[in-house]
C-alpha cells in the first residue's frame, strides 16, 4: 500500500527537488558494481534515482513501486533500454515467471523497508524478493535513524 503522499502527482513531482542530495545512493551503485550485478530488482523505486544511475552503468533496473504518480516520474525521467519501471510491490511479481526471475541484487533505498507496518506484510515481502534473485543474490537495504540529520 502506497503511501497517500507519494500517490499524489503533485508531491512526486516535485520530491527530487526537494532532497536534491542523493550521495546516499553511491553506496548501493558501489554494492552492485562490487558484486558484478547485472540486474536489479529496485523495490520502492519511487522515482526512479537509483535505477537512473544503475541504467548508467548498463545495469538492468526493474523499479517496483505501488504508488503511480512516483512511477510516471520515473518514466519520464529515466529512458534507457537498461530500466523498466511498473506500478507493483514485490509480491505482486513474485508469481510472474516473464519478470520475477534472475536478479543478481534486491534494493530497498532509504526509508522503503520502514514501510512494512505488520511482520505479515514484511515476511511477504522478503519472500518475494527471495524468490526473484538467482541463487546467491543479495538484498541490500537499510533503515534510517530518526536522530540521523537525513532521518
Amino acid at each position: 500500500m502506497p503511501d497517500a503522499l507519494f500517490s499524489d502527482p503533485r508531491l512526486a513531482g516535485v520530491y527530487d527537488s526537494l532532497d536534491p542530495d542523493r550521495t546516499d545512493l553511491d553506496m548501493y551503485v558501489d554494492v552492485a558494481t562490487r558484486f558484478g550485478a547485472s540486474k536489479v530488482l529496485d523495490v520502492g523505486c519511487g522515482t526512479g534515482t537509483l535505477a537512473s544511475l544503475l541504467a548508467e552503468l548498463e545495469i538492468s533496473v526493474l523499479g517496483l513501486d505501488p504508488a503511480s504518480a512516483s512511477i510516471d516520474i520515473a518514466q519520464s525521467k529515466v529512458v534507457s533500454d537498461f530500466a523498466e519501471f511498473i506500478v507493483a510491490e514485490a509480491p505482486d511479481i513474485a508469481d510472474d515467471p516473464a519478470r520475477h526471475r534472475g536478479f543478481d541484487l534486491a534494493t530497498m533505498t532509504a526509508n522503503v523497508a520502514q514501510v512494512f507496518l505488520d511482520d505479515d506484510e514484511w515476511l511477504a515481502t522478503l519472500r518475494a524478493i527471495h524468490s526473484c534473485l538467482r541463487p546467491a543474490g543479495r538484498l541490500v537495504f537499510e533503515a534510517r535513524r530518526p536522530e540521523s540529520p537525513r532521518g
